[in-house]
């Protein structure tokens, strides 16, 4: 009897036979009567360190590739092991259920650049994969003129904004362009976030924060509406039903309150469908940050819905536009470098092109040289067409 191979058996052999080859390679370089030179190359090192991330042996001596990520890399499970990795067979190794590639801040994903990472980012128009950088780029905003920009932090690409922040004012600070309000992206924005720059940096930090996401199955009351009691660590809801003490717990390794209200009032409440967003008996739970955090939050929640604040928060605007200018115009996104340091290179680069080509294009009143009418486009013909 005959049979071949499913595609996904197909795929595992060769993955297998390439992890063989790789082996091959590297116990030739490691044998005692090699070249000891030969350990030291760089293609050697990428080629260890890419084997160990996605290789291992068993127990029988057997090569055995690694799976995929459980769980996605963020910042607040780095210093905490993958789900599922607990368990350890003999001598140490891994178990096949739970042999996992590295997170996505440490994996090597091509040889030609071994430090280029894979990211993922969701946006509004849709989810962005991409392999190589982050780029973070602070321009000016507040002085007539064009706007230029006057500091590029590149970082690795699993880096989350926000964690770029403080790199990014430590930079401004040591220019001399620390400015005294900075307008942000909403990635970098969190209480958190606002508290230790203002705390470290003395810069306030404008943006709106991240409304409730479950504030539409609650169109009773907000966390807003709630009282706090910071001495006695109590919440008391509209109703003058008051919690009982909370305790303090940890939420992606920053500290967090959680508040339960009591089992009893919660089933009697008769705005219990509308406050908590459930038809049964469960009651509302709410999650407060620390003081400072928490009293930062509810101010900003309630100044972002004014309408002097949205008109603030237009000058954001400048924001989208540099990077699309940077990304369209420029080419930003394309890295012609290998590394992070020459990566980096490229983007001061284009940044100071950018900044060339504005400030080229910006004259005093009454000397702008005359230039010729754009060509009529397509679509105006056809507008002037149906007016006509």
């Amino acid at each position: 009897m005959t049979g071949c191979l499913a595609a996904g058996d197909a795929l595992i052999a060769y993955v297998l036979k390439v992890g063989e080859d790789g082996m091959h390679i590297l116990r030739a370089v490691y044998q005692d009567d090699a070249p000891p030179g030969l350990r030291e190359l760089p293609a050697v090192q990428v080629l260890r360190q890419a084997w160990v991330q996605r290789y291992w042996y068993d127990g029988d001596g057997q090569l055995r590739r690694r799976g995929p990520k459980s769980t996605r890399d963020r910042a607040g499970r780095r210093a905490t092991g993958q789900r599922n990795t607990g368990k350890t067979k003999a001598e140490g190794r891994p178990d096949p259920a739970s042999a996992r590639v590295p997170w996505s801040s440490v994996e090597i994903v091509t040889p030609h650049d071994p430090e280029a990472r894979y990211s993922q980012k969701v946006t509004a128009a849709g989810q962005r994969d991409w392999i190589g950088y982050r780029g973070h780029q602070s321009e000016t905003c507040d002085r007539p003129g064009p706007n230029v920009t006057v500091q590029v932090v590149t970082r690795p690409a699993p880096e989350q904004d926000i964690d770029a922040l403080d790199r990014i004012h430590q930079g401004l600070t040591e220019q001399g362009f620390q400015p005294a309000e900075h307008v942000l992206d909403g990635g970098y924005i969190t209480p958190d976030s606002i508290h230790r720059t203002g705390q470290r940096w003395d810069i306030g930090l404008l943006d709106p924060v991240r409304d409730d996401p479950r504030a539409c199955q609650r169109p009773g009351f907000a966390k807003e509406d709630f009282r706090i009691d910071w001495q006695a660590r109590t919440l008391t809801c509209p109703r003058g039903v008051t919690s009982p003490p909370w305790k303090s717990t940890l939420g992606d390794g920053h500290p967090r309150l959680p508040v339960l209200s009591p089992r009893k009032a919660r089933r009697e409440c008769e705005d219990r469908h509308t406050c908590t967003g459930n038809v049964d008996r469960k009651g509302r739970h709410i999650l407060l940050l620390p003081e400072p955090q928490q009293k930062i939050q509810t101010k900003v929640r309630t100044k972002q819905k004014t309408d002097q604040r949205r008109r603030r928060f237009a000058i954001r605007a400048g924001c989208e536009t540099t990077v699309s200018q940077t990304v369209h115009a420029h080419g930003l996104r394309h890295c012609r470098c290998r590394d992070l340091a020459t990566a980096h290179v490229q983007h001061v680069l284009t940044a100071a092109g950018a900044n060339i080509i504005r400030l080229s294009e910006c004259f005093p009143p009454g000397t702008a040289p005359p230039r010729e009418p754009r060509p009529t486009s397509h679509f105006q013909r056809i507008c002037q067409r149906l007016t006509t």
